[in-house]
């Protein structure tokens, strides 16, 4: 008779015969007053017997059969992902837990290489409109793995207000990895060219080791300025001055450019004449014009031609300074006084002079003299007449 276990464990009949049998092992609890007795199907097996026929006993061998199905199951898993990776193709791809980067690339990964400006420079500060520059830049390839070939370089400036020289391309048979090329050419900017940053954009267009077409682009700023067009009037000095004169010298500036002309100036370095000190004549808008006028004197010395210059300076609107030297020339004489022959002597010059024409004028002074009396003695004369006949 079979006996019955509930959920609790708790057995409901007399266990007449019970038969496990995990991996070989065999228990057969027998009627010999209920001492179960573990034996193995193989020959020559030792039984065992565990004391006891409680509910506890069948926990224990339950226990102990898990524990065998787990080691078994541990044990085989490698087994079978060991034979799953030999089984795997040879040339099947490997996957890494983090993105392969270009400088550590996961087996069987190749990144992409890229090219970049790393530099560029004009051989001077600035473009100046209307006028040319060589533009110089280097395009460098950053894969440390690859090289690139068959490599098509183009510039493009989008307002078109600077232009290439030529057709603006070049061609490179190949950058070595982490290398790179120099490209230069001449670029012009337009007479009407703005005064302000212009971007610029350089296309590159190329093939990896593999021959995979890949096309990149980088932006480049380039600075355009207007020049700065200051004319003057040719000033100039009188030929000849005289010790102690003051002549006056007048210069009129006029801005022929695009931009203002800020903190204009002018100075005078004259030797024998001395000026007021500088003159300010200070801001020209563009189209406009300025004068300045100065006063000098002529000093004692030197005397004979003197040449000077007069300083103009002044700044454009980004602070660039800019100075001009005009010659100026002149020449200085000595002041004259009322000529004497020489060996006259100045002392008996009065008395040599003609007597008659003294008394001549004497003679005439005293003559309107008594005249003028006479006239007014008449006049007085006759108004007192008139007066008595009227009384």
């Amino acid at each position: 008779m079979e006996s019955r276990v509930t959920a609790s464990g708790a057995a409901k009949l007399p266990v007449r015969a019970a038969i496990l049998d995990v991996r070989g092992l065999k228990s057969e609890v027998g009627k010999d007053g209920g001492n179960p007795m573990w034996r193995t199907k193989r020959p020559h097996a030792t039984p065992c017997h565990i004391q006891g026929g409680s509910e506890m006993k069948k926990a224990i061998c339950f226990f102990i059969i898990i524990l065998i199905l787990c080691a078994a199951a541990v044990l085989m898993c490698p087994k079978r992902d060991a034979a799953s990776a030999a089984d795997a193709p040879a040339d099947a791809p490997q996957t890494a837990a983090y993105p392969a980067t270009e400088h550590e690339a996961a087996p069987g990964v190749t990144s992409q290489p890229k090219l970049m400006v790393e530099k560029y420079a004009l051989d001077c500060n600035h473009l100046e409109a209307g006028k040319s520059a060589t533009l110089t830049i280097i395009i460098r390839n950053t894969s440390s793995s690859q090289h690139v070939k068959n490599i098509k370089l183009s510039f493009w400036e989008e307002g078109a207000e600077i232009l290439p020289v030529g057709t603006g391309a070049a061609y490179y048979k190949q950058i070595a990895k982490s290398s790179s090329c120099t490209w230069s050419f001449e670029v012009t900017a337009t007479t009407t060219a703005q005064s302000k940053p212009h971007p610029a954009t350089i296309t590159m267009e190329y093939e990896d080791s593999n021959g995979n077409a890949i096309s990149a682009s980088d932006r480049i700023i380039l600075q355009v300025r207007q020049p700065v067009r200051l004319a003057y009037e040719e000033p100039s000095l009188p030929v000849r001055v005289t010790q102690g004169d003051t002549p006056s010298l007048s210069i009129k500036l006029m801005n022929l450019g695009k931009s203002a002309i800020h903190n204009a100036l002018l100075k005078f370095e004259i030797p024998g004449l001395s000026s007021g000190g500088s003159v300010l004549i200070g801001t020209i808008p563009p189209g406009e014009s300025q004068t300045g006028t100065t006063n000098f004197r002529v000093e004692s010395e030197p005397l004979g031609k003197v040449t000077g210059t007069l300083l103009l300076s002044y700044e454009d609107e980004y602070g660039e300074h800019f100075e001009k030297e005009i010659p100026l020339s002149t020449t200085i004489e000595e002041k004259k006084e009322a000529a004497i022959p020489k060996g006259t002597d100045t002392t008996t010059a009065a008395s040599n002079f003609p007597r008659w024409i003294i008394f001549t004028v004497a003679g005439t002074f005293l003559l309107a003299l008594i005249c003028y009396l006479v006239i007014n003695w008449l006049k007085a004369k006759k108004q007192r007449e008139d007066d008595e006949m009227r009384l």
